[in-house]
Formats: structure tokens, C-alpha cells, sequence
């Protein structure tokens, strides 16, 4: 009697993997520099001496990025919640924000609250002011949209025998949104929430369009006032990558840590499954390979 392999075992990502991925990434960026140097030497000693000047417009890029998600998050979980409810009128109208948000560009959303503060200027606000209230209130209310489908899905994610079982021991509405269905959902959406937030934070360039001195409009004047295009350019590369990385890496283990078995979380598996034995003490992969060498041989 043949029995059944036993199921791989989880695991979130392998050694083997990170080392394949670093080690691409060091290649890719040497062999980059490389061909760049041989034209024209990467000038490493200026962009040392000058990265500092870059670092207030980072500040500014992940400041207003962080404030206009926070924001956007209250803002997208209201509408995420009302478009579960079951009053058509009310999910009308957050349905119609969504969709009306989402399927423009933020760059027309920004251009419009623009030059609709052109022509009112709330609190005779002075222009630095105005542009950084225009661009935080555009990344806000993209985001809430976005924000607003994700908590969608993660409440509907909550399976509804537990919503039923809550019911059925007393838990009135609102203390089965707080006790049973919220807990869960935000568990669910932690991983699509931090490539919002990621998403954010690049799509935070555009707002250099209007003058917002941010970090890719300071880069846009730094290298055409030195002339180091590619140096400035590399350094915003950088700042971005220490930005995001780390983030990313945070938000996975807090993934990894509260993740919820069989709710839409699940871990990834090993590459190659371990050597069992099956009762005639043959491993599960050496049985076949031996059959196939005796096939090849002619002895079977």
C-alpha cells in the first residue's frame, strides 16, 4: 500500500532565495556603474560631500506622504464601511466617490485642485503653504479611494459563520465589528495597505509638478544647476530605496506575525519538499529515480 507524502512544510522565504536576490541586485547595479564609469567616472566624492542637501526634501516627500495616508485611511475606512451596508443609498454615494477617484489620474486630480486654489485661496494662505495644502488634499483624497476597496474587501473577507456565531451569543452590531469582523480585517489587508502606502510615497513625485519643493523637484534643480545628472538622480535612487525598504521589511514580519491560518494569509512553501520515508523504507523521491535507472539499464 502506497502511502500519502505528507504536505510541504510552510515557510515565508528561504535563505537560498534572499542570497539569489541580493546577489542580482549587487550585479546589476555593478555592472551598471560599471559601463557608466568607463564614459564618464561617477564623481562618489561630490555625491558624499552634497547628500546631505537632500535629506529636508525627504523629510518633506515622507511627511506629507505619512499625514495624507493617515488621513486618507480614516477617510477610506468609512467609505470601505459604508459600502458594505445595505442601505442602497448610502453605498450609492460612497460607491460613486470610489469609482469617480479611481478612475482618474492623480496628476488631473492635482491640476484641478490647483488651479481651483488659483482662484480661492482658503485663509489668504501664503503660496508655499497653498501648494503643500493642494498636494496633501489631492494624495488624500486618492488614497482614500484605494483605501476605501481595500477595507471593503477586508471586511467582506470575514467568513460569515463567525459573524453569525457573534449573533448568536448576544454581540449586538457594533461590538461585532469591534470584537469579531475589524480584528480580522485589518489582519487581511496589512500586505495591501503597505504597497498603498509604498505607492504613495512615488506617486508623491508628481507633486513636484506644481512647485512643491519635495525631493524629486529639489533633484530636478540640484542637476541642472551642477550638471551631475546622473549623480543627483542616483543619490534620489537611494534615498527612495531607504525609504521604502525598510518599511516593506517591517510591515512583512508584522504580516507574518499577526497573520491569521486559512484567512487569506497564507504562508509560502518550500521549493523542495523533504525526504520522507514510505513503509518499505524508500524516500519518496528516491523510489522514482531508482525505477528510472533501472528502466534506462534494461533491468526492468
Amino acid at each position: 500500500m502506497q502511502t500519502v507524502a505528507a504536505p510541504l512544510r510552510p515557510r515565508v522565504e528561504q535563505v537560498g532565495e534572499k542570497v539569489a536576490a541580493v546577489a542580482i541586485i549587487i550585479l546589476l547595479a555593478g555592472g551598471l556603474l560599471y559601463f557608466l564609469n568607463r564614459s564618464s567616472p561617477l564623481k562618489l566624492d561630490w555625491m558624499a560631500a552634497h547628500f546631505g542637501e537632500l535629506l529636508e526634501p525627504a523629510r518633506l516627500t515622507l511627511l506629507i506622504t505619512a499625514a495624507s495616508y493617515l488621513c486618507g485611511m480614516a477617510i477610506g475606512f468609512s467609505l470601505g464601511w459604508l459600502r458594505t451596508l445595505k442601505v442602497r443609498p448610502v453605498r450609492a454615494v460612497a460607491t460613486g466617490w470610489v469609482e469617480a477617484i479611481r478612475g482618474t489620474p492623480m496628476l488631473v486630480q492635482l491640476l484641478f485642485l490647483f488651479s481651483l486654489f488659483s482662484y480661492y485661496n482658503p485663509g489668504n494662505l501664503s503660496l508655499r503653504d497653498s501648494l503643500l495644502l493642494t498636494g496633501f488634499l489631492a494624495m488624500m483624497i486618492n488614497t482614500s479611494a484605494y483605501q476605501a476597496e481595500i477595507f471593503r474587501a477586508g471586511l467582506q473577507s470575514v467568513a460569515h459563520g463567525q459573524v453569525e456565531a457573534a449573533k448568536a451569543i448576544g454581540l449586538s452590531y457594533w461590538g461585532r465589528m469591534r470584537s469579531v469582523i475589524v480584528p480580522q480585517a485589518f489582519r487581511v489587508i496589512i500586505p495591501p495597505l503597505t504597497n498603498e502606502f509604498i505607492l504613495m510615497l512615488k506617486a508623491s513625485s508628481l507633486l513636484a509638478v506644481i512647485g512643491i519643493v519635495e525631493l524629486t523637484y529639489e533633484a530636478k534643480v540640484f542637476s541642472f544647476t551642477t550638471g551631475n545628472f546622473v549623480e543627483v538622480y542616483a543619490m534620489v535612487t537611494i534615498l527612495y530605496l531607504i525609504m521604502t525598504v525598510p518599511l516593506a521589511k517591517l510591515l512583512a514580519w508584522l504580516e507574518k506575525r499577526y497573520r491569521i491560518p486559512g484567512l487569506g494569509l497564507q504562508q509560502e512553501v518550500r521549493a523542495r519538499p523533504r525526504r520522507r520515508s514510505d513503509s518499505t523504507g524508500q524516500t519518496a523521491i528516491g523510489k522514482p529515480v531508482s525505477h528510472f535507472w533501472k528502466r534506462l539499464i534494461g533491468r526492468e
